[in-house]
């Protein structure tokens, strides 16, 4: 969808030169984000539960476990040391990508974020729009709604009035999520 003209300062049409992100692409987006997380929370959540068993396994079986008890620092040292090594990978990246607009998931679905009067969004507006107003924000309102702000949060594209494809957290900060110029 072609964005509507926008008006300069001295009152001049202009025609946008950016075309709105379809729905597909930001659910797209949003689920590769949700799959780039999802194994370093799986990796952190590995870590404790293999740290609990190797101690537990330690302890019931005494002296016999001897052999593993000496090798649990080591075991928990190089997971934790793997899991840092993908966090950390993740967080640069992620950094990275904030300053085009994107977070990683967009930067892969060829999407990204502007402000709505066609400004590129900058580190730190996206930084505030994809950490303190979604992760922050948006993140209480769902865990005091039982999930609901988020659902409404991600549905309301589909019967945006202003037609320009926003979710909420877009209208708070005045964003729209466009494709990436080929």
């Amino acid at each position: 969808m072609r964005q509507q003209n926008l008006t300069s300062e001295d009152g001049e049409q202009q025609e946008a030169d950016w075309t709105l992100a379809t729905y597909g692409q930001r659910v797209g987006a949003w689920l590769l984000d949700a799959l780039f997380v999802t194994p370093l929370m799986f990796a952190l959540v590995l870590l404790v539960l293999m740290a609990l068993f190797l101690w537990l396994f330690a302890w019931y079986f005494g002296d016999w476990s001897d052999n593993i008890s000496a090798n649990v620092p080591i075991i928990l040292w190089a997971a934790l040391a793997l899991f840092l090594a993908l966090m950390a990978f993740y967080i640069v990246w992620w950094l990275f990508a904030l300053g085009r607009g994107q977070t990683p998931g967009k930067q892969v679905v060829g999407i990204r974020v502007i402000r709505d009067n066609g400004e590129p969004s900058g580190w730190g507006y996206t930084f505030v729009r994809e950490f303190v107003i979604k992760f922050l924000l948006m993140g209480f309102l769902t865990s005091q709604t039982l999930g609901v702000a988020l659902l409404v949060d991600h549905l309301w594209p589909l019967w945006d009035g202003a037609k320009k494809m926003q979710t909420l957290h877009d209208k708070m900060l005045g964003t729209v999520v466009v494709q990436n110029r080929n």
